[in-house]
């Protein structure tokens, strides 16, 4: 490309990019001629180009590419001078630490550590994983980098009485990449690393090319052009300062610049004093500091000052998963409730604001205890609902507080941050729009819409920054006597967000007298109000680590200070307005950015032990259960990894006493996350095992047995426990495991480590066998070995109560042995027709599951249904069938088990029922059963997809009948073929006679049909299967007559009597 074509500067920019790019893909796909014409062509409009330069002496080895990567180099200043002049052992030990800061941040952004020299890291942004802001990327990673060693070197400095700093160079261009040898090469990577020498001490510098790329997102300071070694000329370089974009805030000075939002806030007020209030609720949105804070906070005087009530819920970034914790927190002010009072005083408090609110304390007390988190052993009753439907009462409670709380009277809700609030809590402001009255006001504030449901009936407004005038009018009102330049300067750095702007102002008088300029960041305000006096610093860091919401207690409990001297700076704080009074004895951060800010001047290692300290003291101080979720959480920032995770476990159990089971889960997979972070050995993996189980089993309890989820915790148990089942728990996941693999057919697999458990049954666990017996009788009963399945059962129902107790203390398995006998026994019966012995044993079933706890009580009941679904489909009992198939569909959704898996089975039940009624309706046409075949098709495909087969036989025989009865015989063969197959394969045989007696039907050859009928019958009889040996007979007397009387006189003769199977009664009919 000649270069007059190029007429722009902009456009010769491009051109270039363009042809090196093209040159680059010419070289990595082996065509050096292409690569080295177009390295011409650059060379010839920028003879420069070192990049091209590096292209036309190229040569890539195997496993190496050219690339345009963003490198970053950071080394320590004068490591050779440092290393001289400490102990080895001491400087192995920080310069390890500022590796680690190199590498954790490197990793943050994604990029990756490519080589060292000396103690010099080097690192590409682009490789392996390319993002399309990797410059970016690596000029934030450069400043963290900076930021981090200038904290270490802090700690250093107070402990070893020397300083560590860094120098960071970031460069983009060409290199060649070996994959190979995980190395860069080529000028671009020697120039980052030389770029870093004229940096500052912990400052960052960038070339021409990244500040190109970056200028809009940094702030970029011009340095003199400088040699450095090894390059020719001089090296053009910026100092990065800082991202140029503010982070916003809120403001609760005068409010400016929001007329329309005044407006419409006066306008809805006035409407709903009137009762004629049609859209309740009215939406702030923005970012943090944009003044959404500042509209809550009209709203709430504009309704007090007409003597209405004012609500406020308030979402907490500590407590994004914790169920209705804002409801708590309101329920907490109004009751008068804290932290020191005891469980049976909060009942006591709880209880009067029930009665002072007219309601029943008989119902709403039991549902309202446990969203403050009281237990029933300290004074009431627990509801009776487990799951969902406990979730749901619950709900419904605090709205019917919540009304209460209003007096049918015009009245302000105020829903502050909705993007920390939970689903439950979110319904409940949903529920409260909805109430219809016309008086009440909704005030909703988030950062952003997401969290908001598109339904709701509000108005939404979308708060933006002020404008150049507005920012004036506001700092005229904060600060008459600012001068033009210092009014110019604000509007500058703050973009017009009126928190910045009120923090800015606040900092400017406080700052020395010394001609300094505006601070440029909003941390520079803090630091100044906090230079005001002594002892603020450790006072006002522990604060902000309990949270926005501080406990004057718990910050004595904390803090290294006497009771008096922490008063005495938080007086201070209130009076720098970093503090705010609330309630009696209580204070808050004026913001929570002004809480981010205090957090983030602690060092890490003090914050980690401030952390830890706040952790201690909920659980040393707090009268009745601690906020778990809470604990937990300021264990794991306080890097008290074990601590955290027993917190969380604690947690779960408050959660399972909700019915929130999801939430459980949750808290189980954080208290293994810090397991995880324990120190390795066998203490890490015992810890392990106790969460892991719980949470196998809550999985499998809401997922079903045939979770690999579940399968993956259980066998990750057996994997921490090897051959040591000493303990019980860890002996405990046998048949746990084995359950899952019963449920994909692997029955070698299931005996096998059933087999072990029974094995560690012989040395002091006699106590376990029943318990064992009823996982041994399924695998016998998939097997067909129906006798011996029944002795298993029968054992397992003999469990003796003085061991019950401490069998389901660790049975991690959802099905109960007892419940799951006592529903196959409902088979045996059925097979060896004794319908009324199987009616039995299915109310057994029922009542055993009744005496369970949750989850165990809705996961057998429902098990349970679901056996007695078989059982009348089986006896051609389709009505009541199909009201068994709707009440398992309720029962689930109710108790809050999988709403998915539990549908599937209705709907696979619903889909056999409905099949089996419409092969027996009299006067039906062929064609009449393609839906029924195509809906059994469906849910048969669906459960292969999840690799659950245990019950395919049985699924199948039905599929091969409706395709039989819809004269679609070939098919039917193929399916039923199939399935045969399948059982002789995994051993499932517990419907082979059934499936042999279906496929006699797809012969035309009437041999044929008598061989696969005499088959079925002989299969059986081998079994016990009394039912299917007279339905097989029967099949044979009506195909070869007299040949075949003696084998059904013989079936008859085994049922019992008074047996109402219509399979008896027809079978005498036909032979009279």
């Amino acid at each position: 490309m000649p270069a007059e074509s190029v007429s722009t500067h902009s456009e010769l920019g491009a051109s270039i990019d363009e042809l090196v790019d093209r040159a680059v893909s010419a070289i990595n796909r082996g065509d050096p001629t292409t690569a080295t014409a177009l390295a011409g062509q650059v060379l010839a409009i920028d003879h420069a180009n070192a990049d091209a330069e590096d292209l036309l002496s190229a040569a890539p080895a195997v496993g190496g590419e050219i690339r345009r990567l963003t490198i970053l180099f950071a080394d320590v200043v004068d490591s050779t001078v440092l290393s001289t002049r400490v102990e080895p052992e001491i400087y192995r030990l920080v310069v390890g630490g500022y590796r680690d800061i190199v590498s954790r941040t490197v990793d943050g952004y994604e990029g990756h550590i490519g080589s060292t020299k000396g103690d010099g890291l080097l690192a590409v942004f682009g490789h392996p994983t390319a993002h399309e802001n990797d410059v970016k990327r690596a000029v934030h990673a450069g400043l963290d980098i900076a930021r981090g060693v200038a904290r270490l070197s802090e700690q250093t400095h107070r402990r070893f009485g020397f300083d560590i700093a860094v120098r960071v160079g970031v460069h983009r261009g060409l290199v060649y990449l070996d994959t190979a040898q995980d190395d860069v090469y080529g000028l671009a990577a020697n120039l980052a690393a030389r770029l870093s020498g004229l940096a500052a001490p912990n400052s960052v510098v960038v070339s021409n090319p990244v500040a190109a790329l970056v200028r809009n997102d940094f702030e970029l300071e011009e340095q003199p052009a400088a040699p450095v070694k090894g390059v020719a000329g001089l090296i053009a370089h910026h100092r990065v300062g800082s991202e140029r974009a503010e982070r916003p805030a809120r403001v609760h000075g005068p409010l400016v610049g929001r007329h329309r939002e005044l407006a419409q806030l006066h306008a809805h007020w006035r409407r709903a004093q009137a009762g004629a209030l049609k859209t309740p609720g009215l939406f702030f949105c923005g970012e943090p500091g944009v003044g959404k804070s500042r509209l809550v906070a009209e709203a709430t005087d504009l309704v007090k000052q007409s003597g209405a009530v004012v609500l406020e819920l308030a979402g907490s970034p500590f407590h994004t998963h914790v169920g209705l914790h804002p409801v708590r927190a309101l329920l907490e002010r109004r009751c008068g409730i804290t932290r020191e009072i005891d469980p049976a005083e909060r009942l006591r408090l709880l209880r009067a604001e029930i009665v002072a609110r007219e309601l029943d304390p008989n119902t709403a007390l039991p549902a309202l205890a446990p969203v403050l988190g009281i237990g029933p052993e300290h004074g009431y009753e627990p509801v009776e609902a487990e799951g969902r439907r406990l979730e749901q009462l619950i709900t419904s409670t605090v709205r019917s507080y919540l009304t209460s709380c209003l007096s049918a009277a015009p009245a302000l809700l105020v829903a502050e941050d909705l993007q920390w609030f939970d689903p439950p809590t979110l319904e409940v402001v949903e529920a409260m729009l909805n109430v219809g009255s016309g008086q009440l006001l909704v005030v909703l504030t988030s950062r952003d819409e997401k969290s908001l449901p598109n339904d709701w009936q509000l108005e939404q407004f979308d708060l933006s920054p002020l404008t150049d005038e507005e920012a004036d009018e506001l700092i005229g009102a904060l600060d008459p006597t600012a001068s033009a330049e210092e009014r110019a300067e604000v509007r500058r750095r703050c973009d017009g967000v009126p928190f910045y702007i009120e923090q800015v102002l606040a900092g400017l008088h406080m700052a020395p007298s010394d001609g300094t300029q505006v601070p440029d960041a909003l941390y520079e305000p803090l630091f100044a109000q906090l230079r005001a006096g002594n002892n603020v610093v450790p006072v006002v860091e522990a604060a902000a680590v309990i949270g926005r919401n501080i406990d004057r207690s718990l910050l004595i409990a904390v803090v290294d200070l006497d009771e008096q001297e922490i008063d005495e700076v938080i007086d201070r704080l209130m009076d720098a307005g970093v503090f705010e009074r609330t309630g009696n004895d209580g204070c808050r951060f004026r913001h929570e950015l002004l809480r981010e800010v205090a957090d983030e001047l602690a060092p890490p290692s003090v914050r980690r032990t401030l952390h830890a300290k706040v952790a201690d003291a909920l659980v040393n101080t707090m009268t009745g259960d601690p906020d778990w979720p809470l604990v937990a959480s300021h264990y794991e920032q306080g890097a008290r990894h074990a601590d955290a995770a027993s917190a969380y476990q604690r947690a779960t159990a408050a959660a399972r006493r909700r019915g929130a089971l999801a939430e459980a889960r949750t808290y189980l997979t954080h208290a293994l996350t810090q397991v995880e972070q324990c120190p390795p050995g066998p203490d890490r993996d015992h810890r392990e095992i106790a969460p892991r189980l719980e949470r196998g089993y809550l999985t499998a309890t809401a997922e079903g047995a045939q979770s690999p989820v579940a399968a993956a915790d259980f066998e990750r148990c057996l994997e921490l426990a090897g051959t040591n089942l000493r303990d019980d728990e860890l002996f405990a996941t046998l048949p746990a495991v084995g359950a899952y693999y019963l449920w994909r057919s692997d029955l070698r697999r299931a005996d096998s480590l059933l087999q072990a458990a029974q094995a560690a049954t012989e040395h002091g666990r006699e106590w376990f066998r029943p318990a064992l017996a009823g996982s041994a009788g399924i695998v016998a009963w998939l097997r067909g070995e129906f006798d011996t399945a029944r002795a298993y059962f029968e054992q397992a129902t003999g469990l003796a109560e003085e061991y019950e107790q401490r069998i389901q203390a660790i049975w991690f398995v959802p099905h109960d042995p007892v419940a799951l006998a006592h529903e196959h026994l409902a088979w045996y019966r059925l097979v060896q027709g004794d319908l009324t012995g199987a009616e039995v044993q299915l109310k057994r079933a029922v009542d055993r599951a009744s005496q369970l706890g949750y989850p165990q009580k809705p996961y057998n009941h429902l098990y349970a249904i679901d056996m007695d679904i078989w059982v009348c489909a089986e006896t051609a009992q389709y009505d009541r069938a199909r009201e068994l198939v709707r009440e398992i569909a309720d029962t689930a959704e109710r108790y809050g088990l999988d709403y998915l898996y539990w549908q599937l089975l209705a709907a696979t039940e619903k889909a056999m029922v409905d099949g089996l009624a419409a092969i027996a309706a009299r006067n039906r046409a062929p064609t009449s059963l393609g839906p029924h075949i195509e809906a059994m098709t469906q849910v048969i495909e669906v459960w292969q997809a999840l690799g659950a087969s245990t019950y395919r036989p049985f699924y199948w025989c039905i599929l091969g009948r409706l395709l039989i009865a819809g004269e679609q015989v070939d098919q039917a063969r193929a399916r039923l073929d199939t399935a045969l197959q399948f059982a002789a394969d995994t051993g499932v045989r517990f419907y082979d006679a059934e499936l042999l007696r279906a496929r006699a039907q797809t012969h035309a050859e009437s041999n044929a049909r008598a061989d696969d009928l005499a088959a079925a019958r002989e299969v059986a009889r081998h079994q016990g299967a009394r039912l299917f040996e007279i339905r097989a007979s029967l099949d044979d007397f009506e195909l070869r007559g007299e040949p075949a009387r003696r084998h059904l006189i013989d079936a008859i003769g085994k049922i019992p009597k008074d047996s109402p199977l219509p399979e008896l009664a027809r079978a005498r009919a036909v032979l009279r």
